[in-house]
């Protein structure tokens, strides 16, 4: 698969790479998007789906892994309010219809899993995330129309991260502390013996041309 191609089918290549490693711990609110809470069940479920579909330990500590969910699941959550508050919507058709034509692209479902698993995207959550490509790229259209795909993802960027600002995202500070302009989950201050690389967190999410 062509890096091309693969960045134009996966919904987040955002890279998180942290030292050390961590559990989830006692239940409660992973992250706060709005008035929506992404709940610490939702997070070990995904993490812990991702570790069986890779063959890993189930519940193993994981703390690059944690973080790189957990910061798919507030994006995924942003963009869904922020493509909602344009009016953007998505049929099952539209998502049908994408997920059909990566299939196409990669040789098969089984690829196209293999693709988003990479993206720490478990199975049961691929069609939420072209879902999710499907409204970045609406929303790319709604916001200038006359641009091409760097154009409107670069729209889309700006939007979304104004968006955020305004409505407000907290991630609990078990996980890190959440960076509104780049949309990424960053270390607390005083954890100096973290570092975190993040690339353009929207990058890849529109289909390659």
């Amino acid at each position: 698969m062509s890096t091309t191609v693969r960045r134009g089918i996966v919904a987040l290549a955002a890279s998180v790479m942290l030292a050390g490693c961590a559990g989830l711990g006692e239940a409660g609110s992973a992250a706060t998007v709005g008035t929506v809470q992404i709940s610490t069940e939702a997070l070990a479920s995904q993490t812990s789906a991702v570790q069986e579909q890779r063959g890993e330990p189930v519940g193993s500590p994981d703390l690059a892994l944690t973080l790189g969910v957990l910061q798919r699941l507030v994006i995924t959550e942003l963009v869904s309010q922020a493509a909602a508050a344009q009016g953007i919507t998505v049929t099952q058709g539209e998502i049908d219809a994408t997920i059909a034509d990566f299939e196409a692209q990669l040789g098969g479902p089984e690829a196209l899993q293999a693709a988003y698993l990479d993206s720490n995207v478990p199975a049961q959550s691929i069609e939420q995330q072209v879902g999710l490509s499907v409204q970045v790229q609406k929303l790319g259209a709604a916001l200038v129309p006359d641009a091409d795909a760097n154009g409107q993802q670069q729209a889309v960027t700006q939007y979304v991260t104004g968006f955020g600002i305004q409505e407000g995202i907290s991630v609990s500070p078990r996980f890190g502390t959440w960076d509104s302009v780049t949309l990424s989950i960053g270390p607390l201050p005083s954890d100096l013996a973290t570092t975190v690389q993040v690339e353009d967190p929207l990058a890849g999410i529109l289909p390659a041309p």
